[in-house]
């Protein structure tokens, strides 16, 4: 049973000191939408080499992973979003890794770096369908999870829709099955041998996500994972967010 925090120690957020000496994969998810402003690659070598000093065993490997099949939830064509999104990630990966290289100094493990696109993650866990589909009935009943993803369109400017709801409700369930350990990352330095995940991202988690967490509505358990409970470590203001942390009448994810 999870122990629950001290009122007066909710919405209180650290950066973290070392990561674990057991094998982990960092993992940077790559928003669309800020692929070409907030998420560039040289914004990204340089949050990679802030985590330089963080690493207790030369035993992380990092996964970048572009979000480009999770924004089909959209009513744009297509064959528009496939043309864009093809040009954005393999531009983005292709800079990405020049600058790795560059810095091969700081980075000695190059292998170490994988490249994903949203739909791998598919092949990671044979019932997503069915996960999804049960995370959306339990939406559909759920007043409180219904408010807080409607808080969230208004706090991150979206319209509310299905496509939007949609779009959410597989980001939330994704990230939530990579930190309870339910889905294995491809990389070639760690194959399959990682303890512990931990998602990173220039921002604060969303209510829904947070939410999600908290309910732990598949009863799911990763304790080799010492972040399972964390849906993001925010790259911008360093800090990690535990959902055991969390009061979510209070928390604002702007």
């Amino acid at each position: 049973m999870q122990s629950k925090k001290p009122e007066h120690l909710k919405n209180q957020f650290f950066d973290i000191n070392k990561f674990p000496k057991e094998e982990g994969i960092l993992l940077f998810p790559i928003s669309m939408s800020r692929i070409s402003n907030s998420q560039t690659a040289p914004i990204y070598i340089e949050f990679l080499k802030g985590f330089l000093k963080k690493i207790s065993a030369p035993k992380i490997g990092v996964n970048i992973l572009y979000g480009d099949y999770l924004y089909l939830h959209s009513s744009e064509k297509a064959a528009i979003l496939k043309n864009t999104f093809m040009h954005q990630v393999v531009n983005h990966k292709n800079a990405l890794q020049k600058l790795i290289f560059k810095n091969r100094i700081d980075f000695q493990i190059q292998h170490g770096f994988s490249y994903m696109n949203w739909g791998d993650l598919y092949f990671g866990i044979t019932s997503f369908p069915e996960l999804f589909d049960k995370i959306k009935k339990i939406y559909n009943k759920d007043k409180l999870f219904q408010k807080y993803l409607k808080e969230d369109c208004a706090a991150f400017k979206k319209r509310i829709s299905q496509n939007q709801i949609n779009f959410f409700l597989e980001e939330h369930l994704m990230t939530y099955l990579l930190t309870k350990g339910q889905i294995k990352l491809p990389n070639e330095y760690i194959l399959g041998r990682e303890q512990w995940i931990l998602s990173c991202y220039p921002g604060k988690p969303p209510k829904g996500m947070v939410y999600l967490f908290q309910l732990n509505p598949l009863k799911l358990s990763n304790p080799k994972n010492p972040y399972e409970n964390c849906p993001t470590y925010d790259l911008k203001d360093k800090k990690l967010y535990d959902a055991n942390n969390i009061d979510l009448a209070t928390y604002d994810p702007r």
